[in-house]
């Protein structure tokens, strides 16, 4: 627990100042977020995915399902870079072999006024059991003030140095040459517009929707 604040306090550092990293302290943040559980709140189901069976049970409007398990749903059945009989157990696999390898990219900087580290990496992205065509950016977003995990994503390309108050820690490496552009999912524009705001007070709904628009 210990070690865990102390993490937590480097990142909250990290962000405040802004200023870059030593190496130890960039290997103590990617471990720490390799270990960190996801955020298992209840986030509203986003609309593209009413109607679709999840755990034996049809996802209605106003459903609700643990960070977790949204954020697998809408990497496999909306934006389709998970197969879409991957488990939660695989998908936090895949998340947490991406947050340790050493040429991961990292950037530090504060999302909906909290201290978050987001690390992406094309290595660890490849699923035997996927007919997807890498190369694709596995991107997972950790939250210092939360200790967790709060989005696990993939996509072609990730620009973290021109978010705002963001500070590039670590440039990502191994950009392969075959690089294909992609526009953005046409869910998440949807997604951030019709975004329920009537839990304000609650951490994880903001962070999420925060992370949505960030995308």
């Amino acid at each position: 627990m210990q070690q865990v604040q102390q993490t937590n306090d480097l990142l909250s550092r990290l962000v405040r100042r802004p200023v870059k990293a030593t190496p130890p302290e960039m290997t103590q943040l990617q471990q720490q977020a390799a270990q960190a559980d996801f955020c298992g709140e209840l986030l509203t189901v986003d609309e593209p995915l009413w109607g679709s069976f999840w755990q034996f049970d049809v996802i209605s409007p106003g459903s609700r399902l643990p960070a977790v398990e949204l954020n697998l749903l809408r990497a496999s059945r909306l934006d389709r870079t998970w197969p879409a009989d991957t488990t939660v157990e695989q998908y936090l696999a895949d998340l947490r072999k991406a947050i340790l390898q050493p040429e991961a990219g990292v950037w530090t900087l504060p999302v909906a006024g909290q201290p978050c580290a987001i690390i992406a990496c094309y290595r660890g992205s490849g699923n035997p059991k996927s007919k997807i065509q890498n190369p694709k950016l596995t991107v997972v977003w950790y939250c210092g003030t939360t200790g967790q995990l709060h989005a696990g994503y993939r996509g072609a390309h990730f620009a973290g140095e021109r978010l705002e108050g963001a500070v590039e820690q670590r440039r990502v490496e191994a950009a392969p040459n075959e690089f294909s552009q992609e526009q953005n999912s046409p869910w998440l524009s949807q997604a951030v517009t019709e975004k329920d705001e009537s839990e304000p007070h609650r951490l994880a709904a903001r962070l999420d929707t925060e992370i949505l628009r960030l995308r």
